[in-house]
């Protein structure tokens, strides 16, 4: 069975991957092996490793035959994907995790699998990610990231309300957005959608409403944008998985 944990800036699974197909999107991942190295093919490179960092919009697909991998997904415009981005990428689309960080994060699994608030803390602890300082967003990129997480969901008029609320023009708030974040907006908006989808289904709702209620036309709408992101299809992920939110 998986597991997944979930906060409003990231997403950790534990799941074992059986090579699906190559992909890119706009999270930033952290992947651990909890048992036997695994197979990666990053940027048309393949190796095997026992931990990996790759950047958000890098194509790479992983297999792992043994055991499960611990997957954090980290969403682009939050504090976490700067500091992992700044401790660990520097710039590259991907970084091989040193086999003794892998195993620090492995222990910190064992330990407190059964408490999602201490196993996220212990996890982002052992990679060096906490209580660190990151810089600043514009007020106004802060403005609408506030009012996007606030959002029911993701519509055709949402970029129009975004931009007047921080009065500028849409092409001006894109840009904004654009420059602060590295991600566009567009693109942005679309990962939002999917995570609160997401966060509708694992709280009780059904996959059809949770859909609609995120701004999706439909659940095969949803399924499929899944798929382009994260190379796996929504009912294999969602079929096995034990969600508990992190506080």
């Amino acid at each position: 069975m998986s597991n997944a944990f979930w906060s409003y800036d990231h997403i950790l699974i534990s799941k074992a991957y059986y090579d699906p197909e190559p992909h890119s999107h706009l999270a930033i991942h952290l992947i651990f092996s909890a048992g036997d190295v695994f197979e990666c093919i990053v940027d048309n490179t393949s190796f095997t490793c026992k931990g990996i960092c790759i950047q958000s919009g890098t194509m790479h697909t992983i297999a792992c035959d043994k055991g499960k991998l611990l997957v954090f997904l980290f969403d682009k415009t939050s504090n976490l994907a700067k500091l992992v981005e700044q401790k660990y990428l520097i710039g590259e689309p991907y970084c091989r995790i040193s086999e003794k960080l892998a195993g620090k994060v492995c222990n910190a699994w064992e330990t407190n699998c059964d408490d999602a608030d201490h196993l996220d803390h212990a996890i982002l602890s052992a990679c060096g990610l906490l209580d660190e300082d990151v810089k600043a967003y514009d007020a106004r990129v802060y403005q609408m990231l506030k009012l996007i997480s606030e959002m029911q969901g993701i519509y055709e008029d949402t970029i129009e309300v975004l931009s007047r609320s921080v009065y500028l023009s849409r092409s001006r708030a894109a840009h904004l957005f654009k420059e602060q974040v590295g991600t566009s907006l567009s693109s942005y908006l679309v990962f939002e959608k999917m995570r609160k989808a997401y966060t509708y289904i694992v709280s009780g709702d059904n996959i059809t409403d949770s859909c609609i209620r995120a701004g999706f036309s439909s659940s095969s709408h949803f399924s499929n944008v899944c798929k382009k992101m994260f190379g796996i299809p929504l009912t294999e992920f969602l079929k096995a998985t034990v969600s508990q939110k992190i506080k």
